[in-house]
């Protein structure tokens, strides 16, 4: 029998710290979030005795047999609790331990489990060595590796010149140029919500880009964008060209460790080179005065939408999609 056991969590204030001080935690799992963004999902204590050890956070189907992977919400999975006196080699031993459990649990109620790890998992091995002897395909986890980028943005806050700070020295330099060009321009940007407009420029990206229109999912956006605003934790930057026509918007939010990039459009009439390396760009600024200092773009996993996050530099990370 193991020492370790699940218990449904109850109390979403208790989840929430633990979520904000685990190093695995991300916005994505806090409670706000997970209500905002899908309509089924769980979170558990991780228990040994009565010593919470981990948490472990969920989406579910609409069948309830299977743990699935969403758009909205893109890390779950096992956060742990950080134990500051504990030895690295106790440390890792339990963990690995308590993935090993969390695994066989999954796999014993769900017909399927899908899970996108956060770029502070450090430890994918008992996924991949689930029924490391059985020679069926089927039994074993798939482990595909996932990158995102990590932007240092303070420097903005302590210049009053942007093009003297470290961050924009570090732009690729069409980057540069387009930024240049926009001051030329006399952009401006708003902090105002404005999802309906937002949602409008998204579904028709997403047409032009032949993806399937969700309506469900648009419904999901629109309550997400709207309640994270309301909880002061997400911006909408609305920019202007010089014309004060809307050519781009970006949203991005945060927890108490980071920024993160949620979401961006264009104005599809807009024709300006520029349109979204401003719009992240004051963005940026944005968030820089709020007394952030990180920001994780949220996937450089395409070709086209990686290279222009990856154009303003950063710190390349790896994350872990796991699913059997």
């Amino acid at each position: 029998m193991s020492k370790y056991r699940l218990e449904l969590v109850e109390d979403n204030e208790a989840w929430d710290r633990v979520v904000d001080s685990s190093p695995q935690g991300t916005i994505f799992a806090q409670s706000d979030y997970l209500r905002l963004a899908v309509d089924n999902y769980r979170c558990y204590w991780v228990l040994k005795g009565n010593q919470i050890k981990a948490g472990l956070s969920i989406v579910l189907n609409t069948a309830e047999d299977a743990c699935v992977f969403d758009d909205l919400v893109i890390h779950n999975g096992l956060i742990f609790v950080e134990e500051h006196t504990q030895k690295v080699t106790k440390r890792y031993s339990e963990r690995f331990q308590i993935t090993e459990f969390v695994i066989n649990w999954l796999v014993d109620r769900y017909r399927k489990v899908e899970l996108s790890l956060s770029p502070q998992f450090e430890d994918p091995r008992p996924f991949i060595w689930h029924n490391y002897h059985s020679k069926n395909p089927k039994d074993h986890f798939v482990v595909d590796l996932k990158f995102t980028s990590y932007l240092e943005i303070s420097s903005l806050c302590v210049s009053e010149n942007e093009e003297s700070t470290a961050l924009f020295r570090g732009l690729e330099n069409l980057r540069q140029r387009n930024i240049r060009e926009a001051r030329r321009d006399s952009t401006t940007y708003e902090i105002e919500s404005h999802t309906e407009i937002f949602l409008e420029y998204y579904a028709e990206l997403m047409r032009n880009q032949s993806e399937q229109q969700d309506t469900e999912k648009l419904h999901r956006m629109r309550r997400l964008i709207n309640g994270l605003i309301e909880l002061d934790q997400a911006v909408m930057v609305m920019s202007r060209n010089g014309e004060g026509i809307p050519i781009y918007l970006t949203i991005f939010c945060w927890d108490s460790k980071r920024a993160y990039y949620l979401f961006g459009a264009p104005n599809p009439d807009a024709t300006s080179r520029y349109k979204g390396t401003i719009s992240f760009w004051d963005g940026f600024h944005e968030l820089a005065r709020k007394g952030i200092s990180t920001i994780d773009m949220e996937g450089v996993n395409s070709p086209d939408r990686g290279w222009f996050k990856l154009s303003f530099g950063g710190d390349l990370r790896c994350y872990y999609e796991i699913r059997i």
